[in-house]
């Protein structure tokens, strides 16, 4: 059994970490989860592309529009998700690409980022104001996960924290995904831990590329730090 104290002004919470660790996977650049099925998204310019990927990937196009909701008169420019035909699926699997499997608690959070290397901002003050999260650098583009399975309750531009993504969990958490370049996911969608949900980017109120997280408990900011897995990273101090 495992304790953490996470103090936050007055209230300490308590979280106790009481199961048995479970299998979970990482969606990757050749795999990628949606709807329960496996696939890939890309990103489509024209209806004459999407139906090369679905011939590619062995799915029929009817499938695709089914799970994207395209309107085929209405088609432009967007990222699409392209499920995998069953043989496709094998002939990756006979390459040894395959999703990147993990043992961890049902109810442990994990890294949005896959392999940080360092937090350029922390939770607290920063330029006279509150930071409600962290920040994570990160390459235009690359994956972000979701770091405990939900349901999405906001997907969209907002203000300062751009193209971002909200995330409801179970006893009264959320997560906070923002500045992305592209979202993958929309409102009332389920996700799975690990899957992937956006990609990094330096929309809003950015100087660069990198995700901004926050996890909340009953809309009480919470150190990301102090509840993901403990990685080996330089934690820059916050500036005044």
């Amino acid at each position: 059994m495992a304790i953490k104290k996470i103090l936050f002004g007055f209230f300490i919470i308590v979280t106790t970490l009481t199961f048995a660790n479970e299998l979970y996977f990482l969606d990757n650049e050749q795999i990628q989860r949606y709807n329960g099925k496996s696939g890939k998204w890309v990103e489509v310019v024209s209806l004459k592309q999407l139906k090369a990927y679905a011939e590619q990937f062995g799915t029929g196009i009817d499938e695709v529009y089914a799970i994207n909701t395209i309107n085929e008169k209405r088609f432009k420019k967007s990222y699409v998700f392209i499920p995998y035909s069953d043989a496709y699926i094998q002939t990756l699997m006979e390459k040894g690409i395959s999703l990147q499997p993990i043992n961890i608690s049902y109810n442990e959070f994990i890294w949005p980022i896959g392999d940080p290397e360092k937090i350029t901002s922390g939770l607290g003050r920063r330029w006279g104001r509150f930071h409600p999260g962290v920040d994570i650098p990160a390459p235009k583009g690359t994956l972000v996960r979701a770091a405990m399975e939900g349901k999405v309750i906001y997907a969209g531009y907002c203000g300062n924290y751009g193209n971002s993504i909200v995330l409801e969990h179970r006893d009264n958490y959320i997560t906070r995904y923002a500045h992305n370049s592209v979202l993958l996911v929309k409102v009332g969608d389920y996700v799975q831990k690990g899957q992937v949900i956006a990609l990094v980017g330096s929309t809003g109120r950015s100087t660069g590329n990198h995700l901004h997280f926050e996890i909340r408990c009953a809309d009480i900011p919470l150190n990301p730090l102090d509840i993901l897995p403990e990685k080996n990273l330089i934690i820059m101090k916050n500036p005044k």
